[in-house]
């Protein structure tokens, strides 16, 4: 917020004055503009006009809202504050290149007056970004262009486009994307976002299969981002491919198509605080709660399904002169199939939760750890060495697909710290840190009672443990971490091996700096 003009008819200090021999004077040589603020930021003032320049293709309405909490200033240093705060909000909206505000006095006939000036540089709204990213074995392309305040209502709308180069075209992983998104809803500071998708995804390496999916969703964000309710109704399509005559009976019996129907809510709060360079001070939760099966259609998968991450920090001066914070992380969920004969017929595997990886259990493959379903074509032989607990490389033939479970936990305790001697990697982002890792996902084999008592004593009893010492680098968009993993505890059919692991993974609890 330019400064230009507010010292002109609002108090004193603004008129310069001259010495008899016509040298300027001691108080005109340097002009105290805080110290003058400080004199007249307590006396009235109220706001005359608001002009506004450069709305070429913005309405006048989206700025003037924003500009609504300057009305209602009744002193200078309450009209500065509120100019400051909506100029903020003005910048938010991410469709000026500059905002600049400038205070002038009211006219004579107005004494304790002012105006304001607003004058606001509109971007192109035209945007182009390009991606290449790497998972597993598939390198996937991405393309996304957006067009913002077309309309000038701050309006944006986004296509997106992504393929992946692995398997056959129609088993390949991808995704093709239109969406709009208001980010003042009915003039509130909440977001609504509507999108028609068609995506697919391959998890051949995994599970056998791949998921088509096409349908439309829309999603509601709350002002400040705790809250967001979502809708989305889509066609989904399970199939083998290539892959039919190996597929295990389980993924086999579930192919074809399905309709989804489900509400999900999101609620998040996080009390976390920035404690240094590296760490980060509090505790940040969130619940995702997703309700499926909403709709007249007898054959959709009805099911009700939580999932819970809680993340915890806490600094520890342990390491003299070394930023070092005790991070403590726990992520649970369940599915639970409703309706009738809800139990007749396993949950899909869609749905499900899946186990391993570096988001959630380090040193076991991504999937890698859960219930298994066998191979067709994978023979006896094959089968026996399988059951042993034995590490195993991402490129061994796979011989049992990996099915997820209905209830899933993960635990991970580090001692995250600043890399000794190395100021280069602090000012990047980069830190070490000494973990362990838990977690178990199992399959609900039923209700009741009985049930229940058996899924916590499979829970328990097939816990996998693992730890380690390794870099983290958090970046905008996620971790990417280099370790050295240790298995303490795995069991048949899993895929874990002792040794060097890199991965990148993703949580909306990472903190950023």
């Amino acid at each position: 917020m330019s400064d230009g003009g507010r010292e002109d008819g609002m108090g004193d200090g603004g008129a310069a004055s001259e010495s008899g021999n016509g040298s300027p004077g001691p108080a005109e040589q340097e002009f105290d503009f805080s110290a003058t603020i400080n004199k007249v930021k307590d006396k009235p003032c109220a706001l005359n006009r608001i002009e506004i320049v450069g709305d070429e293709r913005t309405k006048r309405q989206v700025i003037e809202r924003e500009l609504e909490v300057v009305r209602s200033a009744e002193t200078l240093e309450d009209l500065m504050q509120s100019l400051s705060d909506a100029v903020d909000e003005l910048n938010a909206l991410d469709i000026f290149k500059t905002v600049d505000a400038v205070i002038d006095a009211g006219p004579d006939h107005l004494p304790n007056t002012a105006d304001v000036t607003v004058t606001v540089e509109e971007k192109s709204g035209y945007g182009l970004h390009t991606g290449l990213y790497v998972q597993g074995s598939e390198t996937t392309a991405e393309v996304s262009g957006s067009i913002k305040n077309f309309f000038g209502y701050a309006e944006e709308f986004d296509l997106t486009m992504s393929q992946g180069n692995a398997f056959s075209p129609k088993t390949r992983s991808g995704r093709y994307t239109l969406s709009w998104q208001d980010n003042r809803f009915l003039g509130t500071k909440s977001q609504l976002r509507a999108q028609v998708f068609r995506t697919t995804s391959s998890f051949l390496n995994f599970s056998s299969y791949s998921e088509n999916k096409t349908g439309l969703g829309a999603d509601w964000v709350s002002p400040g981002g705790a809250h967001k309710l979502g809708y989305e109704l889509a066609w989904r399509e399970l199939f083998c491919g290539r892959e039919s005559n190996n597929a295990s009976r389980e993924v086999l019996q579930q192919a074809g198509h399905n309709l989804k129907s489900s509400l999900k809510h999101v609620a998040m709060a996080d009390s976390r605080e920035v404690a240094g360079a590296l760490v980060s001070r509090g505790a940040a939760i969130q619940a995702t709660t997703e309700l499926g099966g909403i709709g007249l259609d007898p054959n959709m998968f009805r099911f009700f399904r939580e999932e819970v991450e809680v993340v915890a920090e806490r600094p520890v001066p342990i390491l003299s002169g070394l930023e070092t914070a005790l991070e403590l992380r726990l992520k649970a969920g369940v599915l639970l199939p409703w309706g009738k004969g809800c139990f007749d017929k396993p949950t899909y595997i869609g749905d499900r939760f899946f186990l391993g990886g570096t988001g959630d259990l380090r040193g076991f493959w991504i999937k890698g750890a859960g219930p298994t379903g066998k191979c067709r074509g994978a023979g006896d032989n094959e089968e026996a060495d399988a059951a042993e607990v034995r590490p195993s490389t991402s490129s061994e033939g796979r011989i049992r697909d990996a099915l997820g479970g209905d209830v899933m936990f993960s635990a991970l305790a580090a001692l995250n710290f600043e890399v000794p001697f190395a100021p280069a990697l602090k000012q990047a982002g980069i830190h070490a840190h000494v973990y362990g890792n838990a977690g178990n996902c199992v399959g609900l084999p039923g209700y009741g009672r009985q049930a229940l008592a058996s899924c916590a004593r499979e829970l328990k009893e097939k816990t996998r443990a693992s730890f380690g010492v390794g870099l983290v680098w958090s970046s905008p968009i996620g971790k990417l971490e280099a370790n050295y993993c240790r298995v303490a505890k795995a069991f048949a059919h899993d895929k874990w091996r002792n040794g060097f692991h890199f991965g990148f993974s993703t949580s909306n609890l990472d903190f950023q700096h």
